[in-house]
């Protein structure tokens, strides 16, 4: 009888230790590696990651959001990677990354077997995730300087067991990363399973890979040379008697991946990397020719009307020029200004304002100087211009109406945006009629 009871307490230990055994071990391997080149440099260039978007062929789970690579994680850890490229001055040369991701998941038929051996034996299982990492890095002018991509894939292989302590033993095959193993549910090595952990932080360091990767296929006096005019780029200037800096850049266009204008941010104080401009004003264009053409860039909050514009030099904008406006010039007023902010408001009076000004003393002028076929185009624009605000301004009453028929909300913003848009609209007629009237003086035959 003793011997039956320890014989089933033995078997109850057992049956206890299998039912806790649940082991499992992990490894990662990449087909692109990190050089662990720390004294890594590229001349005198240096370089920021100031963009990283990860784009996923399948939706990702909502747990998994949390542990999705950021540009501000990229960036501090490719200044330990390499400290002789990556820096977080103002002057560094912008790197915007783009991740392609496409995933595996080879690990369905590893649990079917392990179900067959009811979770005794292990078997392996592999998620196999395949990257297309593009690099921009744009020269002086906007132009991207990379014209290739960096692909590799990564592959982290998996088995477990549930009643055998088969499964902490270490997954065949090469591995990058000491493996990550559970025993007992224990770990036992590495960092099993924390997704944000080591495996996160290694597929972290093999994009910052593909960007030095690429960045190595560049010519370095190229780099060199588009630093060197960056380093320029801050600039000190005097607005209103008050000391301020500038800084010039090129704005880039998402779809097409060109620059397509030259804008100038404004700081109250010698500008570093994460310092917030007070005013950023668009300063220089591409002409339908392709060429850079400086353009009227104009402040709202300055004691006189004052313009922000660019020097041209060697055929690209070179340095941010402050003037101030005694005649406001007619076509720079024209077309209606952007109303989705949250300035909308006081930014369409300050213009109305502007432009009443602009009629009263340059309308003359203009139309003395201006060719017929100028004073067309001009109408055309103007006629246009009026069209959108009469839809505006009658949307936005609408808009109000509603509100007070439902009574939810705030009419008087859309009241007031209906009124500024009537006004200059009551702005535009006359300059339009003046306009039409000097263009029918000059027709051919009178």
């Amino acid at each position: 009888m003793n011997t039956y009871r320890a014989s089933l307490r033995w078997l109850g230990v057992i049956t206890v230790c299998l039912l806790m055994s649940g082991c499992a071990s992990q490894r990662v391997t990449s087909t692109l590696k990190p050089s662990g080149d720390t004294g890594l440099e590229l001349g005198q260039a240096r370089f920021c990651i100031v963009g990283y978007t990860d784009v996923h062929e399948k939706e990702i789970p909502p747990a998994m959001e949390k542990y999705r690579l950021t540009v501000g994680r990229l960036q501090e850890r490719a200044k330990v990677l390499y400290p002789g490229l990556f820096t977080d001055d103002l002057t560094a040369l912008p790197i915007t990354v783009r991740d392609n991701i496409r995933e595996d998941d080879r690990t369905k038929l590893a649990g079917i077997l392990g179900g067959f051996t009811l979770g005794i034996v292990p078997f392996i299982g592999k998620i196999v995730t395949s990257h297309e990492v593009a690099t921009d890095v744009h020269n002086a002018i906007g132009d991207n300087l990379v014209d290739s991509k960096v692909y590799f894939d990564t592959e982290l292989a998996v088995w477990a067991t549930i009643f055998s302590p088969l499964g902490s033993l270490p997954v065949p095959g090469e591995a990058d990363l000491s493996h990550d193993t559970i025993l007992l549910g224990i770990p036992v090595s590495g960092d099993p399973y924390a997704v944000g952990g080591k495996y996160m932080s290694y597929n972290a360091d093999i994009i910052i890979e593909a960007v030095v990767k690429s960045l190595r296929s560049i010519d370095v006096a190229s780099l060199e040379a588009t630093y060197q005019v960056r380093q320029s780029r801050p600039q000190e200037l005097s607005i209103d008697g008050k000391r301020c800096w500038s800084f010039l850049a090129p704005v880039v266009s998402p779809e097409s991946g060109k620059a397509m204008s030259f804008a100038a941010a404004l700081f109250h104080e010698k500008p570093e990397r994460d310092s917030k401009p007070y005013a950023r004003l668009v300063v220089a264009r591409r002409s339908e020719s392709g060429a850079w053409v400086p353009v009227n860039g104009y402040l709202r909050n300055t004691s006189k009307l004052t313009a922000l514009s660019t020097l041209i030099e060697g055929g690209v904008p070179a340095r941010v020029i402050a003037r101030v406006i005694e005649e406001p010039p007619l076509k720079d007023f024209v077309d209606t200004p952007v109303l989705s902010g949250l300035d909308r408001m006081d930014n369409l009076r300050w213009s109305n304002g502007v432009l009443l000004e602009a009629k009263n003393r340059s309308l003359e002028k203009l139309l003395k100087l201006e060719s017929r076929d100028g004073l067309l185009d001009l109408a055309t624009r103007i006629e246009k211009a009026i069209l959108e605000l009469s839809e505006t301004s009658e949307r936005a009453k609408d808009r109000a109406q509603a509100m007070v028929e439902k009574g939810e909300g705030d009419p008087l913003p859309e009241r007031e945006l209906s009124i500024l848009c009537r006004q200059r609209i009551e702005i535009l007629k006359p300059v339009l009629a003046a306009l039409k009237q000097e263009a029918a003086a000059r027709a051919p035959g009178r």
